[in-house]
């Protein structure tokens, strides 16, 4: 029986996270991930982007399965956010659930998945289909690329993955058989992440960092060590040379507390016990040189704690840098981070300690380089191929790679889309692409802003843009319409965009300019709105000309009687 295919995603093309994609089979919706990204320098004020949910609510009932590749933001971070509109089963590793599970209890939500937990290599039926898993290998433990049977073919998602065979770390292994097997049968369609497709050769074993900071737990020193909490496999590395050289964990802050337990519980570390632990009464019992003080964070906080840590100004004075100390940072950052991560690493340095400070060109972020992504194209040999996850140039390479291999695939079967654009296979005929516009699917992304989730306007991020450049003017008084006068102010504050000296002759003016707008207004019966934009754009004018600024301007008119 002849199906259509409908495949797409609502986030992860031409950007870094919020990945969430779609594969509708005929009436039934596979949801693969659903995660979170963080926002850049020009959306001020906003914690974390979501993928537009709308399409998945307005079909709940044809949602067959959600299903969680690995437990990184990335590919969980939004569930949280729509799943109580739109249930369905949860499939996903022991891990993730357990990370999954413990995002809800650090966010203090009250919501209750339908898990239908899988072993990273196992073959289940979803809704009459089946969906086989495969173990790979990527720092979050278990994580899994999956495959969906289709009357014309598998469609294949590989999720985060390397190729790494090493068995030290049985959560953190590629199945090659699993993957082996599943290329045994026709591909109709392979999706591979691009985060590292510019990159030559393979990753591993440049993943690894223990060869380059075991010599330091060989020290006779207090160990300060950082990482983030979604690198698994780094604090796995961690735990084992914590072991190795009989040194004790003391976890740095409440999160780093909470958080360690979490990964325990989620990967099932039974080679770590209390007594690997020190109680935070116990700190100044244990000998100095025995503790590796472990800091695991998440986006920039990490930085900002190093620092706080470096300056003395943490909230646990026992926890202090000594020049006799060693400090060790495996929190690789983000491009948008650096500035802040080499600021922190200054205040390191200035403590007189020992420093260890690894970068991108000493140990490799886990995702799939050149040579990865060939062996997994060269094993599947799919008859279409779709690069995902990543931003646009790093999915361009991914295209030349799978182009320059000589298995079939060129620019008419090698699809390079933007989100929302729907890739649509029926048998016997050629794929058709049909852009967002089209299709009416919105992918527009949501804002998180403290605990408000929302799709803030353009005009929003245009205002805080501007007050983060430029600054704010706000003006305000109280005035009563029978007396036909200003009663109370008016009260003028600026921020931002003035130097103290430069303030008081401005400061006069813009009141000046406000007091005879509000004064004619009353004395005109003009509506007082009006007059709020007549005083923004007199006091824009002249601000502009006096200094060349254009902070945001907010004249406040509060009626009495």
């Amino acid at each position: 029986m002849s199906e259509k295919i409908k495949v797409f995603a609502l986030g992860g093309l031409d950007e870094d996270g919020r990945d969430c994609y779609i594969v509708e089979i005929d009436s039934d919706i596979f949801v693969i991930d659903a995660g979170s990204s963080l926002p850049d320098k020009t959306i001020p004020g906003v914690d974390c982007l979501l993928p537009n949910f709308d399409y998945i609510i307005k079909n709940k009932d044809r949602v067959r399965a959600y299903i969680m590749t690995h437990g990184h933001d990335e590919s969980i971070g939004a569930i949280r956010h729509f799943y109580k509109y739109a249930p369905a089963p949860v499939y996903c590793s022991h891990t993730t659930m357990t990370i999954m599970e413990g995002q809800l209890a650090i966010y203090d939500q009250k919501l209750e998945y339908d898990f239908r937990i899988v072993k990273p290599s196992d073959d289940v039926i979803i809704s009459g289909r089946r969906v086989r898993f495969f173990q790979t290998c990527h720092n979050a433990a278990n994580s899994s690329g999956i495959a969906i049977s289709t009357s014309q073919g598998n469609i294949i998602f590989t999720g985060d993955f390397i190729i790494s065979f090493a068995t030290e770390e049985t959560n953190f292994q590629f199945d090659l058989f699993a993957a082996s097997e599943l290329a045994k049968e026709p591909t109709l369609l392979l999706m591979a992440e691009s985060k590292n497709a510019d990159k030559n050769g393979y990753c591993s074993p440049k993943h690894r960092s223990s060869s380059l900071i075991e010599k330091y737990f060989k020290a006779n020193k207090r160990i300060f060590i950082t990482c983030y909490w979604q690198n698994m496999y780094r604090i796995r590395e961690i735990i084992r040379l914590v072991k190795k050289y009989g040194k004790k964990i003391y976890c740095y802050d409440n999160y780093t507390q909470i958080i360690m337990r979490q990964i325990i519980a989620a990967t099932k570390t039974g080679s770590l016990s209390d007594t690997d632990f020190i109680k935070k009464e116990d700190l100044l019992r244990v000998r100095k040189n025995d503790v590796v003080v472990l800091l695991v964070g998440q986006s920039d906080d990490i930085f900002r704690e190093i620092s706080a840590l470096a300056a003395g100004v943490n909230a646990d004075k026992r926890i202090k840098l000594e020049p006799d100390d060693i400090f060790i940072d495996v929190a690789l950052p983000r491009p948008s981070f650096e500035t802040i991560a080499t600021r922190s690493m200054d205040s390191v340095y200035r403590s007189g300690c020992e420093v260890v400070w690894l970068k991108g060109k000493d140990v490799s972020p886990m995702h799939a380089k050149e040579d990865d992504l060939r062996f997994v194209l060269n094993l599947f040999k799919p008859k279409y191929y779709f690069p995902v996850r990543g931003h646009y140039t790093k999915i361009m390479e991914n295209a030349k790679i799978a182009v320059s291999l000589g298995i079939g695939l060129n620019h008419m079967n090698v699809f390079v889309l933007d989100n929302g654009m729907q890739l649509i296979f029926e048998e016997n005929r050629r794929p058709v692409i049909l852009p967002s516009e089209v299709t009416g699917v919105d992918v527009s992304p949501i804002l998180v802003d403290g605990k408000g989730v929302t799709k803030i306007s353009n005009d929003i991020i245009e205002t805080r843009q501007k007050m983060g450049v430029d600054g704010a003017v706000v003006i305000a008084s109280t005035v009563s319409l029978s007396q036909k006068k200003i009663i109370a102010g008016p009260d003028c504050q600026m921020r931002g965009f003035v130097f103290v000296k430069e303030a008081e002759p401005l400061l006069k003016s813009i009141t000046q300019i406000y007091v005879e707008e509000v004064n004619g207004a009353l004395t005109r019966n003009q509506d007082l709105e009006l007059t709020k934009n007549t005083i923004k754009d007199r006091i824009r004018w002249f601000i502009r000309r006096e200094n060349g600024r254009e902070p945001l301007i907010e004249p406040i008119i509060l009626i009495e009687d």
